[in-house]
């Protein structure tokens, strides 16, 4: 809580000094959404959000800038995310702000950027982005995830911003990336009875009876060299292609389990936090109206839980993860995006509580009409794996300049131990506005 009020203050002193010193405001701006969401199965409504997000940018000297920006979410209904929001995945300094069972205050973007003749460098609470494929994640491991409604946000709204420092470099034809993040806050996990709640064995650590769990608690992450990431991304263009280089090592944001039987007292799960490295590539390659994307991550040595009956361990195991995609402008405006993922764990043994093999296909359809007031798309997610599937429509209405009526909805279909199908009675109808100003 202190390190959390220390960040914080931390930022203000900084946006006042940069006023003290003649600072220019450079933009503000600010959105609020109202959600309404109605559960199908359920037959009741289980979301009434209010959303609250301002942002501010600042010149602070010459090349330098200050950026900050919030959220805060208020929720009447609190189902999709019942009581307070979890904390324990977040290191003391990046851990939002809790208003109880009614929502959360967060401080998404605290950072400085210093421009310079051969790139720029950014300091604070920020995202950085390296993976290319949209929806799905192969490269794009430097930030954790929040998954309080599974993978249907914008990852720029649930990616988790950390702390960290980010230097941007021309190298001659080449492009240097480096990445120091010494926050190692790991992945928000919907609590039991959460709307998204991840039920199915894989996310339960192996565990088949979704009614049994044993007490948990989760070993925090925190600031320290040993839990300190650091990566690098070299690219550069050939003719019409995009190519890039990565490396990265750093605290997993995926958590691993435990059972702890301490002499007297009842069996405790716990959550804890192991490193992993990652070495890849991605690359872009355009032509006509197409461009074609691959990326690719193999992970070496990275843990992984096993489960022989009540016995839940760890082991390393090497972790191969590709994709393709293809996007396609087509004609009358229409954009299509189309997406194959393997992800393969090799020499998986029996009792590895993940499939040994996951193999996901997107499909992704947007067209705008009416003068780019109104923008239909439509996603499809088909797991091979599990036989399972996820679809999602979204349509976004300009009423006028500043007002936007969003309606959006997601069905689920597979069974309850499937990736998507663990989601088969939470099938959602949302119906949103959105002010600009």
């Amino acid at each position: 809580m202190v390190a959390r009020m220390n960040a914080a203050v931390g930022a203000a002193m900084l946006l006042v000094g940069g006023f003290a010193s003649g600072a220019e405001l450079e933009n503000f701006s600010a959105s609020t959404n109202l959600d309404y969401g109605y559960g199908f199965d359920a037959g009741e409504s289980m979301q009434g959000q209010l959303e609250f997000v301002p942002a501010l940018e600042m010149s602070l000297a010459n090349r330098v800038s200050l950026r900050l920006s919030g959220r805060l979410r208020l929720d009447y209904k609190d189902n999709l995310e019942p009581g307070e929001a979890p904390l324990e995945n977040y290191t003391g300094a990046s851990e939002p702000l809790t208003l109880g069972s009614a929502g959360s205050a967060e401080l998404r973007d605290a950072y400085m950027e210093l421009r310079h003749s051969s790139g720029q460098s950014r300091f604070g609470k920020q995202q950085i982005v390296w993976g290319r494929m949209d929806g799905i994640k192969v490269l794009d491991v430097l930030n954790p995830q929040d998954f309080r409604e599974f993978i249907i946000d914008d990852f720029e709204d649930s990616r988790i911003s950390l702390w960290s420092g980010y230097f941007d470099y021309t190298l001659g034809d080449w492009r240097a990336e480096v990445a120091i993040i010494p926050d190692s806050s790991g992945h928000t996990i919907p609590r039991p009875g959460a709307w998204f709640e991840l039920t199915a064995p894989r996310f339960r650590f192996g565990s088949t009876d979704p009614g049994v769990a044993l007490p948990t608690r989760t070993d925090q992450p925190g600031f320290s060299i040993e839990e300190t990431g650091v990566g690098l991304r070299l690219s550069r263009f050939i003719n019409l292609l995009n190519f890039s280089l990565v490396a990265y090592s750093g605290m997993d944001p995926e958590p691993l389990a435990r059972v702890i039987n301490a002499s007297g007292s009842q069996p405790l799960l716990e959550q804890y936090y192991e490193r992993r490295d990652t070495l890849g590539f991605s690359l872009d390659y355009g032509f006509g109206r197409a461009v074609f994307r691959a990326e690719y991550a193999y992970q070496p040595d990275r843990f992984f839980n096993t489960r022989w009956r009540s016995n839940l361990d760890a082991e390393t195991l090497d972790q191969h993860r590709f994709a393709i995609g293809f996007d396609i402008e087509g004609p009358l405006a229409l954009f299509a995006n189309l997406q194959f993922l393997v992800d393969h764990v090799m020499e998986a043994p029996a009792a590895l509580v993940r499939p040994a093999q996951d193999r996901l296909a997107t499909f992704f359809l947007r067209r705008t009409f009416l003068y780019e007031t109104l923008t239909f798309e439509a996603r499809h997610y088909q797991s091979f794996t599990d036989d399972d599937q996820l679809s999602s429509l979204h349509i976004d209405y300009s009423l006028t300049e500043d007002l936007t009526l969003t309606f959006a909805a997601q069905l689920f279909n597979g069974t309850q131990t499937g990736l998507f199908g663990q989601f088969s009675e939470q099938d959602r109808l949302t119906l949103g506005l959105q002010h600009n100003f």
